[in-house]
């Protein structure tokens, strides 16, 4: 990175890229931001194709070296047009755009094991959060179906805090399909949701178990639960009648995951 050239035009291609990356224009990659976020794509080898850094960030700070010594691609950017690409209201100063993981073959995450099935979960930061929780109960993988948030916008990456990058994903995929192939691999179906008819408690861990989960408004409607093999709820006091997805979903991963 040379200090001495800095991109000072919101016209440059560079920053063009970036802003369609940001926008959903571009899908091929990915936008990251923040130093912690930028250091585990590092950490997880994705394929980065471009790094820029705001003017004024210090050039002996670790992440750049190990940016600098992976060869990858570098711009320095003025601070007032980084803030301009920046998916925050506070810019740490780095972005790196990466090319997208690959998506697993559903029937390779399908199997032992606990797998969650979010079904239209439009809100990133929930989807992403669910990722992390995913990848610290050992969960096997995280499916969404079609309608739901891109696990890999930028306000899902920023929550997942880079399980994003190491827990299998699969994207846009049919609630009937997932379902169905579930129970071919021997997998128990359980949906969570108010009318279940037992506690969370009270599942058999030892089973291989497809974790269900509906969308943050509307939930499962009645032909969803036909589908499943059980269907359970979170025991609520004090009149609370519902909580957070993505808190729902990490009370249930782990006491599913325990023993699975």
């Amino acid at each position: 990175m040379d200090a001495n050239e800095i991109i000072r035009s919101k016209d440059n291609a560079k920053l063009k890229l970036a802003r369609e990356v940001r926008g959903g224009r571009n899908t091929e990659l990915i936008f990251i931001e923040g130093f912690r976020l930028a250091g585990e794509a590092l950490r997880s080898r994705l394929a980065i194709r471009l790094c820029l850094v705001s003017e004024g960030v210090d050039e002996g700070n670790e992440l750049i070296e190990q940016v600098a010594a992976a060869d990858i691609p570098t711009a320095l950017v003025a601070a007032k047009l980084f803030a301009g690409i920046a998916d925050t209201k506070t810019p740490q100063g780095i972005i790196v755009l990466a090319e997208r993981p690959m998506m697993p073959e559903l029937d390779n995450v399908l199997g032992e094991g606990v797998v969650v099935l979010l079904k239209q979960a439009n809100d990133p930061s929930n989807v992403g959060s669910i990722l992390r929780t995913a990848e610290a109960a050992g969960v096997r993988g995280v499916i969404l179906t079609k309608g739901s948030a891109d696990a890999f916008s930028p306000k899902a990456l920023r929550a997942s805090m880079g399980a994003a990058f190491r827990v299998p994903v699969v994207q846009s995929a049919e609630f009937a399909d997932v379902v169905g192939r579930a129970k071919n691999s021997r997998m128990t179906v359980t949906a969570a949701d108010i009318k279940g008819d037992k506690n969370y408690t009270e599942i058999d861990r030892q089973k291989s178990r497809l974790l269900v989960f509906g969308s943050e408004a509307h939930g499962l409607d009645d032909a969803d639960l036909s589908l499943m093999d059980e269907v359970i709820k979170i025991q609520m006091k004090n009149g609370v009648e519902s909580l957070n997805l993505a808190v729902s979903a990490g009370i249930i991963m782990f006491e599913a995951a325990r023993s699975a």
